[in-house]
């Protein structure tokens, strides 16, 4: 199972995992075989990719580390919170109280998913909707910030507190122009201070009712301070920085990163991790370098090329190990076949990445036999 462009999709592929709509209705369930009907569908709905079986790694699957039907209640539930804060107040309010315990039931859901999972690292990216990131990149901020905070130790009391904080860090988007927040071009100066305004809106909202407890709310007000003051809206360093809150500060970039908004394609793990790490003077190193043990560099079904001189397909990797992951080899670098076998970076040390191949860096040939799986 790799992850594909819909630009690359053709009839006749099998779907490898299940995609949603922004409803969280099932659109393709895995095993589905394409139409051009529904790649059609795909690209009206602003998919960029899907995962599609390999042929070439039949055995190979890629798990998320919560389970689907947790993932689409909880972006469910953002959605709904999120759309009744968009109308009269009151009404917003009393409806927060009737959904915080959904959200925290399913918050201690994710919670327990996370504590069992004995490989806690992500290898998928979730398929996006163009009108579903907010639900979705708040939901993955809440799952990252809790699998970081249980990287860090942290109690299960303060995963909870740090969970909720995460699913509504951009609570205060509600109350800048949907004009500024899907603006393709780059922000006006006038534009930018507006969206700097979302954490003390949010903040705002959730403490004029004391709706959540204060650390949750401390992450919604401080998610984009950083350790080096220049963040925002306070300017906080250091220690006046609340802990929660520089938890969500960094998997709130990455996620950020590793979507396709308006004005930019998704980028890459392993770009989105190099540009975190560029700025790391903005980010709590200890959160950081847990953070980075949990996120695959080359996600499986990821196209590499080796120092050694072969190109494989990435088939495992290991929490701890992030940009070392497991590689089965099909090609030299030319994309002459080899007889497949695999290594395991872990243990050849002197043997690392140099490159990641896109599906429109390949020749139609490797291309072809490596993503076209018929019935």
């Amino acid at each position: 199972m790799r992850k594909v462009p819909i630009t690359l999709l053709k009839p006749g592929m099998k779907v490898g995992r299940p995609v949603y709509d922004s409803m969280g209705f099932l659109l393709l369930n895995s095993g589905v075989i394409l139409k051009q009907e529904y790649i059609k569908k795909l690209h009206q709905l602003s998919i960029s990719s899907i995962y599609i079986q390999d042929k070439r790694i039949p055995d190979v699957e890629i798990e998320d580390i919560i389970l689907d039907e947790t993932r689409q209640e909880a972006a469910g539930l953002v959605k709904n919170i999120l759309t009744d804060f968009g109308k009269e107040q009151k009404k917003a309010f009393n409806s927060l109280l009737i959904a915080k315990k959904k959200l925290n039931n399913v918050l201690d859901d994710i919670i327990s998913q996370l504590l069992h999972n004995p490989n806690l690292i992500i290898n998928l990216s979730d398929i996006r909707l163009a009108d579903n990131y907010t639900f979705s990149h708040s939901v993955n901020v809440a799952v990252l910030a809790v699998t970081t905070a249980i990287s860090l130790g942290l109690p299960r009391s303060d995963l909870q507190k740090l969970g909720i904080g995460a699913f509504l860090h951009d609570l205060g988007k509600i109350k800048i122009s949907l004009k500024i927040l899907n603006k393709k071009d780059r922000l006006l100066p006038e534009e930018f201070a507006e969206i700097k305004k979302h954490p003390r809106y949010g903040y705002d909202l959730v403490k004029s009712q004391n709706l959540i407890d204060s650390s949750s709310s401390a992450v919604i007000f401080q998610h984009h301070e950083r350790e080096n003051g220049r963040g925002y809206p306070q300017k906080l360093k250091g220690e006046q920085i609340n802990y929660f809150a520089k938890i969500c500060a960094v998997v709130d970039v990455y996620d950020a990163l590793v979507a396709d908004r308006p004005y930019r394609p998704a980028l890459p793990p392993h770009k989105a991790l190099e540009i975190i790490e560029n700025g790391g003077e903005e980010f709590d190193l200890a959160v950081l370098q847990n953070f980075y043990q949990h996120i695959a560099a080359y996600p499986i079904g990821t196209i590499v090329g080796l120092s050694n001189g072969l190109i494989g397909i990435v088939t495992n990797n290991t929490v701890g190990f992030p940009t070392r992951p497991r590689v089965r080899i099909f090609w030299t670098n030319e994309f002459e076949k080899v007889q497949p076998f695999e290594i395991d970076l872990k243990e050849k040390i002197d043997i690392v990445v140099n490159k990641v191949f896109e599906e429109n860096d390949l020749s139609p040939n490797a291309l072809t036999n490596t993503i076209a799986v018929k019935d």
